[in-house]
C-alpha cells in the first residue's frame, strides 16, 4: 500500500476556502473513525491548522482517498461542492509526500518562512492520531522522523532566529540595545492594536515597570491593568520620558509628540542611561532630529521594514541549509520505508519454509528412533538448512525493495515460491 497525501494550504487557496476544510480537535477523531471504517485505508494522519489541512494515508488508491477526503467536508452548504475546487488541492505520493511533511515540520512551507509554531501543531496532531489508533508503524515512523527533522533544522540552522514581523523586530532591536529588559521601564504612548502587540512582545522579554500614556483614560487604564502597569495622562508625558528606558510611540497624532527640544534636557538629567525609542506612528510621532542625541536609539517603521527585509534574506539563506538537512532525512526515511515493503514476502516465505520443515520432521520422526538429544540436533540442522536456502531470496528481495519496479519483482517472487500474501501481517502499532 502506498503513502498518499492530499491537502489544501495557504499557497493555493484563500482563507475563505481553507475555512471550509478545517477541522476542530473533536472533529478530527470523528474523521479518523470514518476514514478507517471501510478498511481501504490502513493508516491515516490528519493535520489541520489555520493555514493547511492535510491527510496522510497508507491506502490502496489515491482516488479513493480523494473521494473520502471531500466527503469528510460535506456540510450544509453543498453549493461549495457543486464547483470544481480540485485545482486548489495537491496530491502527492511516496517520496514527494515525505519531503512535503518534513518541509512543513521545518517551517519551510509556512506562510512565515521558518516559523516554529507548526512543529508544536504537528506534534499535537500526531499525538491525537496516535491516541485514536489511526497511525501504524509507517505513519508512526513518518511523524517521528518529521518531528526530529524539524528539531534538527532549528538546532543546526538559524532559520527561525531572525525576526520577520514588526512585533518581533522590536524585540530583536531591544535585545541589541539592552540584551535584557529586566529592571528597565517600558512606556507605550497610544493604546491601539500595534501598541498592544509591541508592548506584549517586549513585556514577554522580561520588562520591568510598564507605563501607559494615553489621551483616552479608560483605554489607558485597561491596557495598563493587563501588564500591572501605571497609566499616565498625556499632560505628564515628560515625567514618563524621564522614567522610561524603552518608549513605544503608536498614535495617529498629526504632529510630533516627542521633539528634540522636549527630550534633550531630559537626557541631560539621565546622563549615561541609553534610551530606545520605537516610532510606529504614521505620520511619525517622533522628530527625526531626536536620533542625533547621544544615547538615543530611534527606530521608525522604515527602519523596521529594512530590518525585516534583511532578516528575510537571512532566513532564505538558512532555508538552503535546512533544505540539505531535509533531503538527507528524506533519503534516510525512504530507504527504511521501502525496506518495509519486503516484510510480508519475508514473513510468508519463512512461514512456508517452516511449515515444510515441520512436515518433514514429523514424517522423519515416524520412521526413526532418535534420542531427545539427536532430535534437537536434527531440528537445529534443518533449521539452519532452511535459513541458508532462503537467505539469498530474502536479501535479493530486500535489494529489490529499494527499486521503483519492486511490485513487479514481488509479484513474480510470490509466484516463483508458490506463496500467498500473508493476510495476518499487520503493520499497525497501537501505543
Amino acid at each position: 500500500m502506498p503513502l498518499v497525501l492530499i491537502g489544501i494550504n495557504h499557497k493555493q487557496a484563500c482563507l475563505e476556502l481553507r475555512e471550509k476544510f478545517s477541522l476542530e480537535k473533536k472533529e478530527i477523531d470523528q474523521a479518523l473513525n470514518y476514514l478507517l471504517a471501510d478498511g481501504e485505508i490502513r493508516e491515516c494522519f490528519l493535520l489541520s491548522t489555520c493555514n493547511r489541512t492535510e491527510l496522510y494515508a497508507i491506502c490502496n488508491d489515491h482516488y479513493n482517498l480523494q473521494y473520502h477526503f471531500f466527503k469528510l467536508f460535506r456540510k450544509a452548504d453543498n453549493e461549495l461542492f457543486d464547483q470544481d475546487f480540485e485545482r486548489f488541492f495537491y496530491v502527492m505520493k511516496e517520496e514527494d509526500a515525505v519531503r512535503h511533511l518534513f518541509q512543513v515540520a521545518c517551517g519551510l512551507d509556512s506562510m512565515v518562512l521558518g516559523e516554529t509554531q507548526i512543529l508544536g501543531q504537528l506534534k499535537d496532531a500526531y499525538n491525537q492520531c496516535k491516541t485514536a489508533g489511526s497511525t501504524g508503524i509507517l505513519l508512526h515512523s513518518l511523524c517521528q522522523k518529521a518531528l526530529s527533522t524539524g528539531k534538527k533544522v532549528h538546532t543546526q540552522t538559524s532559520l527561525g532566529e531572525h525576526a520577520v514581523s514588526f512585533g518581533y523586530a522590536t524585540v530583536e532591536i531591544a535585545r541589541r540595545v539592552f540584551q535584557s529588559l529586566e529592571n528597565h521601564t517600558l512606556m507605550v504612548i497610544g493604546t491601539g492594536e500595534m501598541a498592544k502587540l509591541t508592548l506584549q512582545n517586549l513585556f514577554d522579554l522580561g520588562a520591568g515597570d510598564v507605563i501607559v500614556a494615553s489621551r483616552r483614560k479608560e483605554r489607558g487604564k485597561a491596557l495598563a491593568a493587563r501588564f500591572k502597569g501605571k497609566v499616565l495622562n498625556f499632560t505628564r508625558l515628560e515625567e514618563g520620558l524621564r522614567k522610561s528606558d524603552v518608549i513605544i510611540c503608536a498614535t495617529n497624532a498629526p504632529h510630533y509628540i516627542i521633539t528634540l527640544e522636549k527630550l534633550a534636557p531630559i537626557l541631560e538629567e539621565k546622563k549615561t542611561r541609553p534610551q530606545l525609542i520605537i516610532d510606529l506612528g504614521v505620520p511619525r510621532n517622533v522628530e527625526p532630529a531626536v536620533d542625533s542625541l547621544e544615547g538615543v536609539y530611534l527606530y521608525n517603521l522604515d527602519d523596521l521594514e529594512s530590518l525585516i527585509a534583511e532578516n528575510i534574506r537571512a532566513r532564505e539563506q538558512e532555508a538552503k541549509k535546512a533544505g540539505i538537512i531535509v533531503n538527507d532525512q528524506v533519503v534516510d526515511f525512504i530507504r527504511w520505508y521501502r525496506r518495509q515493503r519486503v516484510i510480508p514476502f519475508v514473513t510468508s516465505l519463512h512461514k512456508k519454509a517452516e511449515s515444510i520443515r515441520q512436515e518433514k520432521l514429523q514424517q522423519f520422526s515416524g520412521v526413526s528412533r532418535l534420542t531427545e538429544k539427536e532430535q534437537q540436533l536434527v531440528d537445529k540442522l534443518t533449521r539452519s538448512l532452511v535459513n541458508s536456502l532462503i537467505r539469498d531470496p530474502v536479501f535479493g528481495m530486500k535489494d529489490f525493495s529499494l527499486q521503483a519496479d519492486f511490485e513487479t519483482a514481488e509479484h513474480y517472487a510470490y509466484r516463483l515460491f508458490g506463496l500467498e500474501k500473508d493476510s495476518s501481517f499487520d503493520q499497525s502499532v497501537k501505543e
